[in-house]
């Protein structure tokens, strides 16, 4: 469990430093926003990750308590603290999974090549992330619960929908399709 701690724990530095990064981008684009819509879309992401890492301000420390903890009883399933921990390493594989899609919600719509750069690494990053811890506490929650199954596993049965980077330059709108009559809507 210790090796697992210790990559957590760089994850989640990381993935805090991500987040600051994130939002100092998304900053001036709350303030100079062309309409309403987009400074409540923008400012409803912030939101998330603004709370994301105030968790991460408890998690992150906890984190450190449980890899200096010398006692072999740390990691039990009776210890109250060791399952707060494992209740927010839970949350914040969730939270992973949320700052992945922000970032590629932004890719959307933030197309210069700064911007895009700076996310696209942001991306990546928390991705590899992501995978890695979904893959541990897997293990862990099974570990300590044999009847456990990941209540989101459900979103990758068929496909990994994080796997790809979006590209907003392949992305062409869509035409509305018109219903109307045809020919062979009319003969039936």
């Amino acid at each position: 469990m210790k090796e697992e701690l210790a990559s957590f724990y760089q994850i989640f530095t990381t993935t805090k430093e991500a987040i600051e990064r994130f939002m100092d981008m998304l900053d001036p684009v709350i303030e100079h926003a062309k309409d309403d819509h987009e400074r409540l879309y923008y400012h409803h992401i912030y939101e998330e990750e603004e709370q994301r890492l105030s968790r991460l301000d408890v998690l992150i420390p906890l984190i450190s308590r449980f890899q200096t903890e010398q006692n072999g009883n740390a990691f039990s399933p009776s210890n109250n603290t060791f399952n707060r921990l494992l209740q927010e390493l839970n949350l914040e594989k969730f939270g992973l999974h949320n700052f992945i899609e922000h970032v590629d919600l932004a890719l959307f719509a933030f197309t210069d090549e700064e911007r895009q750069t700076l996310l696209k690494q942001l991306r990546v990053d928390a991705y590899e992330g992501y995978q890695y811890v979904k893959e541990k506490l897997a293990k862990i929650n099974k570990r300590f619960d044999h009847d456990y199954e990941d209540p989101h596993a459900h979103h990758d049965e068929k496909h990994d929908h994080l796997a790809a980077v979006p590209d907003a330059s392949t992305q062409k709108p869509q035409a509305k399709k018109r219903k109307g009559f045809t020919v062979g809507s009319l003969i039936q």
